[in-house]
C-alpha cells in the first residue's frame, strides 16, 4: 500500500493547532495514515509546547532560528522527513474530508502526474502571459464542468498531495520566495513545463476555515503586497525563457517603473537575487520538455 504522510507547517498558529489537529489526526486515523508531521517555524506563541503535551503521535520538527524563515523554508524541512510516497501538504487552518484521500489517490496511477490540489472552496489553478507579465486566474464554469477534474498549472501548498520521487527531483519549493507567495505557483509551473502533469480534484474536499492567516496576521497590507509583487518577477524571471514572451516583459517592466515610481522598489527588491535566479533558470532551461507558449496554451481562454 502506498504510504502517505501528511506535513503541516506551523508558525504562531496555536489556536489553529488547538482546534483543527485533532480532527486532522481523526481523519489520518480513518484513512490509515500514520505519519502526521508538523514543522514549526520559530513560534513563540506556545504552539509548539501544545503540540508536545496533547499531541505526542505526532512528529514536531522545530527550529533552531529565532526567526521565521518562511513558508518554502519550513514546508521543504517537513518534507524532508517525511517516509510517504506520497505527501499531502496541509495548512493549519484547514481540515480534509474524510473521503478526501480516494478520489485523488487515483490519478497517481498516471505516473506522469506530480500533484493532486483538493477542492477547498475554489477551482482549478490557470496562468497566462499578458501585457508582460505572467497572470494566475481560476477556472470557471464557463471553462468546463466543475464537477470534473481539471488539469491545474500547480496544487496548493495548503491542500494538495504531491508525489515525492518528483518533488525531490524538483528540489521541493524554491526558499527565494520566502517568506511567502508564488512559490507553489512556481513549484507546478516548473513540474508542467518538465512534463509532468497537476490535476485539481472537486471531489477531494478540504474544508479551509475563512479566518485571519498568519500573513495576515504579522504583516502589513503594504508588506504583502510588495512581496507578492516582488515574487511576480522572480517567477518571471526564473522561468520564462521564451525570447518573445522575455521581450514583452522587458518593455512591459520598463513602462512600469517609469509611469509607477514606486515600482522601481520592487524592481530592486527582486533584482539583488538576480545571480541565484539565473543559475536556477538555466537548471529549468536545460530540464524543459515544454515551451512556455505551450504551457500557457494548456490554459488558453482561462
Amino acid at each position: 500500500m502506498t504510504k502517505v504522510s501528511i506535513v503541516i507547517p506551523n508558525w504562531n498558529g496555536v489556536e489553529k493547532i488547538k482546534k483543527n489537529l485533532p480532527r486532522v489526526l481523526e481523519v489520518a486515523k480513518q484513512n490509515n495514515i500514520n505519519e502526521v508531521i508538523v514543522s514549526d517555524d520559530a513560534s513563540t506563541d506556545g504552539s509548539v509546547e501544545i503540540i508536545k503535551q496533547q499531541f505526542p503521535e505526532v512528529i514536531l520538527l522545530t527550529s533552531d532560528k529565532t526567526k521565521n524563515l518562511g513558508f518554502a523554508s519550513n514546508v521543504n524541512k517537513g518534507v524532508g522527513v517525511a517516509e510517504g510516497e506520497i505527501i499531502f501538504l496541509l495548512n493549519s487552518d484547514a481540515v480534509p474530508d474524510i473521503n478526501f484521500l480516494t478520489s485523488a489517490f487515483r490519478h497517481f496511477d498516471d505516473p506522469k502526474v506530480f500533484s493532486v490540489g483538493c477542492n477547498a472552496g475554489g477551482y482549478w489553478a490557470t496562468a497566462k502571459f499578458e501585457n508582460g507579465f505572467f497572470w494566475t486566474g481560476q477556472g470557471s464554469p464557463e471553462q468546463g464542468d466543475i464537477n470534473k477534474p481539471h488539469q491545474t498549472l500547480w496544487a496548493s501548498g495548503g491542500s494538495g498531495f504531491f508525489r515525492k520521487s518528483i518533488w525531490d527531483e524538483l528540489g521541493g519549493l524554491d526558499t527565494l520566495f520566502d517568506p511567502f507567495y508564488h512559490e507553489d505557483t512556481d513549484l507546478g509551473y516548473r513540474a508542467t513545463k518538465r512534463g509532468y502533469i497537476n490535476i485539481w480534484e472537486p471531489d477531494s474536499k478540504v474544508d479551509h476555515y475563512q479566518e485571519k492567516g498568519v500573513i495576515e496576521i504579522n504583516f502589513s497590507k503594504q508588506e504583502v503586497a510588495k512581496t507578492a509583487q516582488r515574487n511576480q518577477l522572480i517567477l518571471t524571471w526564473k522561468n520564462i525563457t521564451s525570447a518573445r514572451l522575455l521581450s514583452d516583459h522587458k518593455k512591459a517592466l520598463l513602462k512600469m517603473v517609469v509611469t509607477h515610481p514606486k515600482y522601481g522598489l520592487t524592481f530592486l527588491a527582486a533584482i539583488k537575487y538576480l545571480p541565484e535566479i539565473l543559475t536556477k533558470r538555466r537548471i529549468e532551461q536545460k530540464a524543459a520538455k515544454l515551451t512556455d507558449e505551450e504551457v500557457f496554451s494548456i490554459f488558453a481562454g482561462s
